[in-house]
C-alpha cells in the first residue's frame, strides 16, 4: 500500500521511497515483520541462501538491544563482570564481594529492563513504531552502582 507525501519519507521506517515528477513522494511502509526471502532453486540443502529482511519491529528491538549493551559496557564491560563473576566464585563476604554482586545484579536489571521493553516493542504496530523513542538515561534504564565509574 503505497503512500503519497509532500516531503520524502523517512527511511527508517519506509522503503521504495521514490520522488514522482510532480516532486511528491511514493513509498512503502516497512513490514512490521521480519520476511524470509527464498531465491530460486532453493532446497533444504543450501540453507544459507536464504535471505532475512527484518521487519521494523526486529529493527527497534535492535536499537533497544544496543542501547542496554552500550549502558552495560560504559559501566561493566566483559573484563569487569568477568571480574565480578571470579569474585563471587572465590569469596562469600567482604566488599569485593558485596561490589561484585552489586555489579552483576545491575546487568541483570538492564537485561530485565531491555526484555521488557522489547516486549512492548513487539506489541506496537506501525504508528506506533514510528513514534515510539528508545529510552535512554538513567532513569528510566536502571542507575549503575555508584562504585562503578564510566569505562
Amino acid at each position: 500500500m503505497s503512500t503519497i507525501t509532500t516531503t520524502r519519507p523517512d527511511p527508517r521506517y519506509y522503503m521504495n521511497i521514490v520522488q514522482l515528477p510532480d516532486l511528491t513522494w511514493s513509498s512503502d511502509p516497512m513490514p512490521l515483520y521480519d520476511i524470509q526471502l527464498i531465491p530460486p532453486g532453493y532446497t533444504s540443502a543450501n540453507t544459507q541462501n536464504m535471505l532475512l529482511v527484518k521487519g521494523l519491529t526486529t529493527k527497534t528491538a535492535d536499537n533497544v538491544t544496543e542501547q542496554a549493551a552500550q549502558l552495560i559496557n560504559k559501566y561493566a564491560p566483559a573484563d569487569v563482570q568477568r571480574n565480578a563473576l571470579y569474585t563471587l566464585s572465590t569469596t562469600t563476604s567482604g566488599t569485593p564481594y558485596t561490589n561484585a554482586k552489586a555489579t552483576m545484579d545491575w546487568v541483570k536489571a538492564v537485561n530485565a529492563y531491555r526484555d521488557t521493553q522489547i516486549a512492548n516493542v513487539q506489541t506496537l504496530n506501525f504508528s506506533q513504531l514510528v513514534a515510539y523513542i528508545v529510552p535512554v538515561g538513567t532513569p528510566p534504564w536502571p542507575a549503575p552502582p555508584s562504585f562503578l565509574t564510566p569505562q
